[in-house]
Parts: C-alpha cells; structure tokens; sequence
C-alpha cells in the first residue's frame, strides 16, 4: 500500500515527512489494541492516542471530549471579550461579532462532535452570549432560542 502511495507523491511532485505522520487506531470500549507497526522508507510511523488534524482534535475511540473543551476554552474568551465590548458598541455590531467569531468556531465541525453528548456545554455558552447580547436573564430565553437564529441573522 505505502508503495503506491510514495508512487503518488513523487508524481505529484510530494513528500511524506515521516517525522510529523503519525497514525491514530480507532478502537471502542470493547476491542484492545493491537501492536501494529507501520514503516515507510525504512522510517517508523508512530501511533498517536490523539492529533490535531484540520481543526479537529480526534482521539482513537472518537471521544470529542478534549475537541469540546478547545472550543469551550475559546468559546468562554469571546463570551468575556463580548461582555467587555457590549456597553461600547450597539446591537448590530455585537451580531457582526457573534457571528465572525463565536459561531463560526462553535460550527466548524458541528457535523462531527455536535452529537456527542459534550456538546450541551457548547449550546450552555451560546445561550450565555445571547444573553449577554441581548442584556436579559434567563427568563426571556426559552423565547429568544425558538428566534434565536433569525434574531441573530438579521
């Protein structure tokens, strides 16, 4: 298999830096590991329990755990720059914010990790900074999220 794929490369003018390749084994909790040892260029390829790959941290049993607490940890910086920003700035200009900041890191990905059940502390902090957007509590929003994405987009 590695010699087509080193076929391919050289016709396309690649490389494979065999020191920044690593391979993930996907496993669930009930299949073990088992030792695979994969060479290229008489190189070593190291496994790896999780990577970083396209924006996406994937680990080998396709937790999105550690994903979801990247996200949350920038998610919570633009909620506090939104809270610090608010009473300077009007309401069109805090959506333009939301929406090129916040929303566009919670939905990079969404289609992979926003079925996890990791994913309510995502939708928590969208719902933190609609509040902040709106300067209401919670009472108002149960009716602010069945609006919410027309609010936000208009």
């Amino acid at each position: 298999m590695f010699g087509q794929l080193n076929e391919w490369f050289k016709a396309n003018l690649l490389s494979l830096n065999s020191d920044k390749t690593y391979f993930i084994q996907f496993t669930n909790k009930s299949t073990c590991n088992s030792d695979i040892q994969i060479t290229y260029d008489d190189k070593h390829i190291c496994t790896a329990i999780e990577t970083k790959f396209l924006g996406l941290v994937i680990n080998n049993n396709l937790s999105w755990k550690r994903h979801s607490e990247c996200i949350k940890s920038k998610l919570s910086s633009a909620c506090y720059a939104m809270q610090s920003v608010k009473p300077h700035v009007s309401l069109n200009t805090l959506k333009m914010i939301y929406s090129s900041y916040f929303y566009s890191l919670m939905n990079y990905g969404l289609l992979f990790w926003g079925h996890s059940t990791e994913s309510v502390k995502i939708f928590r902090l969208q719902k933190k900074i609609v509040r902040i957007m709106m300067g209401c509590g919670s009472d108002l929003l149960t009716y602010l999220l069945h609006g919410a994405e027309s609010f936000l987009r208009s």
